[in-house]
């Protein structure tokens, strides 16, 4: 991953303190050095003096050359571009610093100017110095840098660590709930009491709908379940699931998947769709006088998926709190796609009450997170949760 370099910022107090520090130790030293040699010579006052400027001005310059170095980085991609403007920012700065000294300097003692224009100073090199002072800041820099950038990733990584601890364990309590919901006795005794009426006249009813009922619970407590499926292996998943529903009902349930086939190889949340179905048949096609109906729908529009769940129930009177299922259902949606995301409950034109889920529209070939597109990679299990 790389760094975001829109979040550099200027040196914490902590390194204002070093900065200081280190300039101030070389400039007492360079001061003491003359102060030494003025000595032996006789005191000059003025030489001391520009020591102590010149190192006053490096403590100044110093985090701006560290600013400098992380609004510039040196990369394979940038470094034909680079390599000029740190050569130029090179000599601007040195020969900057050296005709600063002089001018500050000569302010306190007009008589330490030195002999020649800034020009001459300029071609004869004596900018050498803090050239060399320079290389060695900006070489600082670019460790400052680097250390920065691997702390970064680093508590990036420990962040992502703890996400993926916390959505594995929410996601862990949404798989014991939608097993707990599927194991329900009221919802087996209906389905093994709807299977047992066609044992005689129907044996082969009665095998399949044992074969779809183990496939729904396989798939539930499947561990190794990704955190998003293909859209048609979740259809199949709910066909296994309302034909269980309809024989529930004793055909008192009609359904209806129309999602156009160019849409399957869309990324959907593992088992995202059912615990919306399972709300509509309870608060919505069970509730009514006759046949209960539930329609599911699928669109594209741009770079959005569109899929909703229609019932033919007596809608949305009143605001009423949500159950546990579809709370669960938001907190994955949020988990996997931050605000990129939407869970929409209403009543439907007609009669009934609609729900529509919108995602981002993606293939198994670049996955979507909360952080963005990423490619492929060994996902976490994120089983899903169910309705109440």
């Amino acid at each position: 991953m790389t760094t975001d370099r829109s979040t550099s910022s200027w040196p914490s107090r902590f390194e204002w303190g070093l900065i200081l520090a280190f300039w101030g130790t070389i400039a007492l030293l360079s001061a003491g050095q003359e102060l030494f040699d003025d000595g032996m010579r006789g005191l000059h006052w003025g030489a001391v003096g520009r020591e102590v400027i010149e190192y006053g001005i490096w403590a100044l310059v110093t985090p701006l050359l560290f600013r400098f170095v992380e609004a510039f980085p040196v990369e394979r991609s940038t470094w034909t571009r680079a390599v000029p403007l740190y050569l130029g920012v090179a000599l601007v700065t040195s020969i900057g610093i050296d005709l600063s000294e002089d001018v500050v300097v000569a302010g306190f003692d007009p008589s330490s100017y030195p002999p020649i224009g800034p020009i001459q100073q300029i071609l004869g090199f004596w900018f050498m110095d803090e050239l060399v002072t320079y290389v060695v800041v900006l070489t600082v820099g670019f460790a400052r840098t680097y250390y920065r950038q691997k702390q970064e990733q680093q508590e990036e990584a420990e962040r992502l660590e703890e996400r993926a601890e916390s959505l594995e364990a929410q996601l862990t309590e949404a798989r014991l709930e939608a097993l707990r919901m599927q194991l329900n006795p009221h919802f087996l005794f209906n389905t093994l009491h709807a299977v047992s009426t066609l044992v005689d006249r129907d044996p082969g009813g009665v095998r399949r709908m044992i074969a779809r009922l183990s496939e729904l619970l396989r798939h539930v407590l499947d561990e190794d379940a990704p955190q998003e499926v293909p859209l048609s292996e979740e259809l199949d998943f709910l066909d296994d699931y309302l034909e269980i529903q309809t024989i529930r009902f004793q055909g008192d349930l009609d359904t209806e998947i129309d999602v156009p086939t160019e849409l399957h190889e869309a990324q959907v949340p593992n088992l995202i769709l059912q615990p919306i179905v399972e709300n509509a048949i309870k608060h919505g096609a069970s509730q009514v006088r006759g046949k209960g109906r539930i329609e599911i729908r699928g669109r594209r529009e741009d770079d959005r998926l569109i899929l909703s769940v229609t019932d033919n129930g007596p809608g949305l009177s009143e605001p009423e709190e949500e159950g546990l299922g579809l709370r669960n259902v938001r907190a994955r949606l949020q988990e996997l796609y931050g605000d990129d995301q939407s869970l929409h409950l209403e009543s439907a034109s007609d009669e009934g009450t609609r729900a529509t889920l919108e995602l981002p529209y993606h293939s198994s070939t670049s996955l979507y997170t909360a952080e963005g597109i990423l490619e492929p990679q060994d996902q976490s299990t994120i089983p899903a949760a169910s309705a109440e």
